[in-house]
């Protein structure tokens, strides 16, 4: 049975999501200003889901959509402030990131060191004095 049209219909439309080419171009200028997809898809007035799903059936518009993506890496990582997770999880290497990287780590090994050290000795039992058991044969 098809749908009349009064009701919704079945599967995703073929046409009209809204993504029009003017759609497209304020969702890659968005990201490569540095948004991510689900900011730049509101943006441009779409779900967050469509232009994914254009890009898998349009080669140009994933072309572009790639290098609007290492563009708005490129730029979160420049805005980013310097700090220990600026340096381990974007590899910044700039003098500010490993100083901050450098403090943090040596803080933590002497916490670690603290903490590992025993306060008093457990006493054991003397295992030494009581002579092993044999099998008998």
């Amino acid at each position: 049975m098809t749908a009349t049209g009064t009701g919704r219909g079945r599967g995703r439309p073929a046409e009209g999501d809204g993504f029009t080419t003017e759609a497209q171009g304020v969702f890659l200028d968005a990201v490569a200003a540095g948004a991510k997809q689900a900011e730049a898809a509101a943006k441009a007035g779409v779900s967050r889901n469509v232009p994914s799903r254009y890009a898998k059936t349009h080669a140009g518009f994933a072309a572009a959509l790639a290098d609007a993506k290492a563009k708005g890496r490129a730029v979160r990582a420049e805005t980013m402030p310097h700090s220990e997770a600026h340096y381990n999880h974007h590899k910044c290497r700039a003098r500010e990131c490993r100083a901050l990287a450098t403090a943090a780590r040596t803080a933590r090994r002497a916490v670690a060191g603290e903490d590992t050290a025993p306060a008093e000795t457990i006493p054991m039992p003397d295992r030494a004095a009581k002579p092993p058991t044999q099998a008998a044969a």
